[in-house]
C-alpha cells in the first residue's frame, strides 16, 4: 500500500506499506514492513516486518527485521531523541544491537 507520499529515485518498495511519508534516495522497504509519518533520508533500509511511525531516520540506517520505532515511546526516549510531540529521531549511521 502506498498512500500520500513523496518518494525519490533509487527506492524500492517490497511489499511494504509507505502512509503519509517522504523517502529519500535508495530507500528500501521489504517485505510486511509499514512506514508511516516518516522521513526516511538517503540508504535506509526497513527491514522486513518492521514498523516505523513518527519518525526522522537519518542517513545509513538499516533497521533490523522486526524492529519497532515510534510504538513503544519509553523504549524509544533510551536508544534516540524525542521530541515532545512524539516524533523519534534516529541518527545517522545509527547500529542497532
Amino acid at each position: 500500500m502506498f498512500i500520500n507520499s513523496i518518494v525519490a529515485g533509487g527506492t524500492v518498495i517490497v511489499g511494504g506499506s509507505v502512509q503519509h511519508s517522504i523517502l529519500f534516495p535508495n530507500v528500501q522497504v521489504e517485505e510486511g514492513a509499514q512506514v508511516r509519518d516518516a522521513i526516511l533520508f538517503n540508504n535506509v533500509v526497513v527491514g522486513r516486518g518492521s514498523r516505523v511511525e513518527r519518525c526522522i531516520i537519518d542517513k545509513d540506517v538499516t533497521i533490523p527485521p522486526g524492529e519497532q520505532i515510534g510504538v513503544d515511546r519509553d523504549r524509544d526516549a533510551q536508544r534516540f531523541t524525542c521530541s515532545e510531540k512524539g516524533v523519534i529521531v534516529v541518527p545517522k549511521g545509527y547500529r542497532f544491537l
